[in-house]
């Protein structure tokens, strides 16, 4: 299409667009030089594509302007070619047909200058006659004097003419003001013309050949020559009848639909393309919390609650590109106080300012939707209600057809659930089992507004009858009609039981009371109503003489004003505190103790009192003796520990909270009583102990509580404040009270005792530290002496505290290894080499450092942990002799001694776990000798024996250690297997200077060498001594002259020296 070929010589730039999407369809020359683009490179693009207007917004103002007003006439813009650079131009533009499509020819006069403004477009005048000829605009060209020069077919067309000619031919005479049709409004728009050259846009009526009135625009100008003289006038006019007409409706319909908006409830919105509000009701601006002039001009998504910005965003970018979707929503708004309203939004678009835009209708529908969530919710939970409800619910036509049930019901009926029993199509009266039964009820919910509540045997899908009970009610229509009924059901066959059961029981129970044991009684107000045999029995009274009785007639004189009492609090309504017991009195005048249960009762509309009465006499008593045999020692009648303790506990909490510490306890313990026991019999120490305890309690019982502790202790509490003075009185009374004989079974008996006393202190905070701080200095007395007292103080209460950290330690010193075995060499008399070595256990304390076994071996034995301890070292030593062995050839028969304590060895298992202790370690028996004490035949000699065979048969030696300083017979030794004695060191010691010591050291020697044992001296700490043994025949000794015992690393290196002498060569038989 080459629309623009007519101009291609024109200076002007002239482009011609699509009227309905602004797409270039052709252009001149002069618009390809001045933009810089090719014509083919702009067909079929828009403006905007080719970045034609440096302000979008002149291009919507011209085709707004160009749609309002048909054309444009000298719109002074601003266009940018393809080098970005801007220029200036006049435009002019209109539209036109041309083969059925609605183009727009727009010419663009360059400004150049002021000057240029005004210069005229230069248009081929072939091209726009053209022009001229065709456009739907009317165009004319008349005389300043008023006659029409030239008419285009369109202006003909206006004013009714069939073409130009017949215009110019018929019109020729008439002025141009005579067309209009106020011919003042023709004066008006010359004048305006005369002076200012030309008019825009002017609308009025003007005179169509018909004399019918039309609406046009008229756009007119002067035309003068080059001296400024007018020529004509030439201008074009619009019919915009139409358009007036159409403005016409368009205001009242305007005025109808702002009466309509501002009165509408609903928020009523234009959006501007940019998102800004264009326009927005008071309605809408009120839901929001604003007023509407504080809203346009505002971006509405600031009002777009943030959890609704990503859905709403969604639907303005569809809008933003284009879409003229209808679009339906809710959404969440921001008012101005920052609460949050629902609004339902229904939005259409509209072009608005030449962009999309929105317009559209909001409703809060806030309440709305939290009424329809309410119902909703209603209406789920009462269908869960209904569903889920335990009891059977139902609804039925009047003709019996059942509507709706939940499971429950058809459960009720046998049915798995209520889509089965519905299924079945069988009707409400199909379950009655008496047919009678529906009448009934038909009738009872006819006659009723209210809910009836009725029973009725209902039958089974199987057949089978069911008790059950309904409440149900009429529905009823308008006008009073029963339409259908609905109610509930339950399955009553757990009640009809209980009921029944109910009967049973209440026939059983009025048994029971009747033939109770326990009195049962009833009584309303102060009056027994009913009694049953047993409480007239325990009154001594028959039940007819009872009944209708005044309670205060069983009660003694001396309990009446309590009785009183209790039945005044009782009337007032005071709840019972349960049990009680009281003293009641029988008929004969006997007072008997009673236990009384009693609680209220309603009957018949009044407050009754029922209870039980239990005789408790006998058991009080023997509740009474069962304390005090609890509480008292049954040998002597004396408090016991039991209640000794208690009471003392009670002193000590005393103390702490007055703050006063004045009390003491002494404890006694019987000189000599086990004496008594076995020499006199158990029975005569029972005697005497019950001799002592009635002389305490005699001549103390008034100043202290006396009690037996345990056995043959005593202890004493004082009363009151007991200062040491009085503590010491106190135990100087007991020790002279118990200095005398007693007469035990003809037998004239001495019994003292040693008492500890223990004076108060806030230290003190139970029983057993007192008493064990007691014992401790009771045990001090009788070492002392005996028949002596002593007054615990701080220095043995230290050495209680160090001796019980002692035990503690111990406890934990194998577990944490703090036990180190030390080796004392044994050595050949002759040739100072080691033969073997004694194993001598050492505590490594965390606190003491080295602890000997004087220092802790009693306190092992006491606490038990001993003879592990002992098991412990010979496991050691076992596994320390065998490695030595194999490693130091020299010492392949290396001998290790290892003592057994008295304990260990009375062990049953003694045999048994040595033997595995070998096993384990792989040491040979043969190379280990176990040093044992003359003490083990206290035991008993042939057990002592039996156990030293078991042991030989192992094969280790026997060495009987610190011989000499025992009790036991030679003639043990007889049938012993022991194959060595060991010389204690207590002979050794001073054997040189002291003849009995050496004569006693002779004599042992000579024995071991007729019993043919191996002798060993302990302690060997001179030469001389060493010297003497020799030649006595001891042959082996160890000591200090040779080495101390050694920890485990110096003894390894005295073994790979193999003298015990710290000189390489052996000792001189003279040193």
């Amino acid at each position: 299409m080459n629309l623009a070929g007519g101009f291609r010589f024109s200076s002007s730039l002239v482009a011609i667009l699509d009227a309905g999407d602004g797409r270039v369809v052709d252009v001149n020359p002069a618009f390809e030089r001045e933009l810089g683009y090719s014509r083919d490179a702009m067909l079929g693009r828009s403006t905007l594509e080719i970045d034609f207007w440096p302000h979008p917004q002149t291009r919507a103002t011209i085709w707004a302007h160009l749609r309002s007003e048909h054309r444009v006439c000298g719109e002074r813009v601003v266009f940018r070619n393809l080098a970005r650079s801007e220029f200036a131009a006049n435009l002019y533009c209109e539209f036109f047909e041309h083969e059925g499509r609605r183009l727009v020819l727009a010419v663009f006069q360059r400004l150049e200058s002021a000057a240029a403004q005004d210069a005229p477009v230069e248009v081929d005048p072939g091209s726009y006659r053209s022009l001229f000829m065709s456009s739907a605009e009317g165009f004319y060209r008349s005389l300043p004097e008023g006659g029409l020069i030239d008419v285009n077919p369109a202006l003909a067309r206006i004013f009714g003419y069939e073409s130009p000619a017949q215009m110019l031919s018929e019109a020729h005479d008439r002025r141009a003001r005579d067309l209009y049709a106020d011919p003042a409004v023709a004066v008006s728009l010359i004048e305006r013309l005369h002076a200012d050259g030309h008019f825009e846009n002017q609308r009025v009526q003007i005179r169509r050949r018909d004399g019918s009135v039309v609406w046009i625009s008229e756009n007119s100008r002067c035309v003068r020559d080059g001296e400024g003289h007018l020529l004509f006038y030439e201008g074009s006019i619009m019919d915009i009848g139409a358009q007036v007409e159409a403005e016409e409706r368009l205001r009242q319909s305007e005025n109808m639909y702002r009466t309509l908006v501002d009165s509408s409830h609903d928020g009523v919105f234009l959006i501007r393309h940019d998102g800004s509000i264009g326009f927005i009701n008071e309605a809408m601006a009120q839901t929001l919390g604003y007023r509407a002039d504080e809203l346009i001009g505002t971006n509405y998504l600031k009002l777009i609650a943030p959890e609704a910005m990503a859905e709403q965003t969604v639907r303005r970018n569809e809008r933003a590109g284009g879409s003229y979707a209808v679009q339906t929503y809710d959404t969440v708004m921001i008012r101005k106080d920052g609460t949050r309203r629902l609004l339902h939004v229904h939005a259409g678009a509209v072009d608005y300012e030449g962009e999309v835009a929105s317009t559209g209708t909001a409703r809060d529908v806030t309440e709305e939707h939290r009424q329809r969530e309410a119902l909703e919710w209603a209406e789920r939970t009462y269908r869960e209600l209904f569903q889920n409800a335990v009891s059977g619910m139902f609804r039925s036509r009047l003709d019996g057809r059942i509507v709706a049930a939940n499971d429950a019901f058809a459960r009720i009926l046998g049915y798995a659930d209520a889509s089965e029993l519905l299924e079945s199509g069988r009707g409400i009266g199909d379950f009655y089992a008496n047919p009678e039964s529906r009448k009934y009820v038909l009738a009872q919910l006819a006659a009723s507004r209210e809910p009836v509540t009725f029973e009725f045997d209902a039958c089974r899908k199987d057949g089978s009858m069911i008790p059950t009970e309904v409440r149900a009610q009429a529905i009823r229509d308008n006008e009073g009609r029963i339409v259908w009924t609905e109610g509930s059901a339950q399955d009553i066959s757990a009640r009809r039981r209980a009921e029944i059961a109910l009967k049973d029981s209440e026939a059983r129970y009025r048994t029971l009371v009747e033939h109770s044991q326990v009195g049962v009684y009833m009584m309303l107000e102060d009056r027994y109503t009913y009694v049953n045999a047993a409480f007239a029995a325990l009154f001594g009274y028959r039940e007819d003489e009872l009944v209708g009785a005044d309670f205060r007639l069983l009660v003694p004189p001396e309990s009446l004003e309590h009785q009183e009492d209790r039945y005044r609090r009782r009337s007032g309504g005071e709840p019972s505190n349960g049990d009680y017991c009281i003293v009641l009195m029988r008929k004969d005048g006997a007072r008997i103790q009673v236990v009384v249960s009693a609680g209220q009762v309603e009957m018949h509309g009044k407050r009754y009192t029922s209870g039980t009465i239990r005789d408790v006499t006998a058991q009080l008593r023997v509740q009474r003796e069962l304390e005090h045999n609890a509480s008292h020692d049954q040998l002597t009648g004396l408090s016991n520990r039991v209640y000794f303790e208690r009471q003392l506990e009670q002193a000590i909490a005393h103390a702490h909270a007055s703050g006063d510490y004045h009390y003491a306890v002494l404890f006694l313990d019987l000189d000599g009583f086990k004496l008594v026991n076995d020499s006199l019999g158990h029975a005569s120490g029972d005697d005497l102990l019950m001799q002592i305890a009635e002389t305490l309690s005699a001549n103390l019982g008034t100043q202290c509580l006396v009690a037996r502790y345990g056995g043959d202790e005593f202890t004493l509490l004082p009363h009151g404040v007991c200062p040491r003075g009085r503590a010491e009185q106190l135990a100087q009374r007991v020790l002279a009270l118990l200095a005398g004989s007693f007469e035990v079974r003809g037998h004239r008996v001495f019994s003292g005792a040693s008492v500890g006393v223990v004076l108060g202190h806030a230290d003190y905070q139970s029983p057993d530290q007192l008493l064990r701080d007691a014992d401790t200095a009771m045990y001090r007395a009788k070492a002392g002496g005996k028949s002596a007292y002593v007054i615990f103080d701080d220095a043995m209460h230290a050495a209680a505290r160090a001796r019980l950290k002692l035990e503690t330690d111990l406890r934990f010193a194998v577990e944490r290894g703090e036990f180190r075995i030390f080796h004392q060499p044994i050595v050949d008399l002759r040739s100072g080499r080691v033969q073997g070595f004694e194993a001598l256990v050492r505590w490594e304390h965390p606190q003491r450092g080295l602890l000997l076994p004087s220092e802790f071996l009693e306190v092992a034995g006491e606490t038990g942990t001993l003879v592990a301890l002992d098991w412990w070292v010979l496991e050691q030593v076992c596994q320390n002799l065998l490695r030595w062995q194999r490693r130091l050839p020299a010492h392949a028969r290396l001998r290790a001694s290892v003592n057994v304590d008295d304990r260990q060895f009375a062990d049953r298992n003694l045999i048994e776990h040595l033997r595995n202790v070998l096993r384990r370690t792989g040491a040979d028996p043969s190379t280990l000798a176990l040093e044992i004490t003359e003490t083990v035949f206290r035991r008993g000699r042939e057990e002592a024996a039996q156990t030293l065979h078991g042991l030989k048969q192992l094969g280790v030696s026997l060495v009987v250690d610190d011989f000499g300083t025992g009790y036991s017979s030679l003639d043990s030794f007889a049938d012993s297997p022991f194959d060595a004695l060991k010389i204690d060191r207590s002979f050794v010691r001073d054997m040189v200077t002291n003849f009995r010591h050496r004569a006693i050291v002779r004599t042992i020697a000579a024995f071991a060498e007729d019993m043919r044992l191996d002798l060993i001296a302990e302690g060997v700490e001179t030469a001389e001594q060493a010297n003497l043994l020799r030649d006595l025949g001891c042959t082996v000794a160890q000591g200090f002259l040779y080495a101390p015992a050694l920890p485990l690393e110096e003894f390894e290196a005295l073994l790979e020296r193999g003298f015990a002498r710290q000189s390489d060569s052996p000792p001189s038989a003279v040193a």
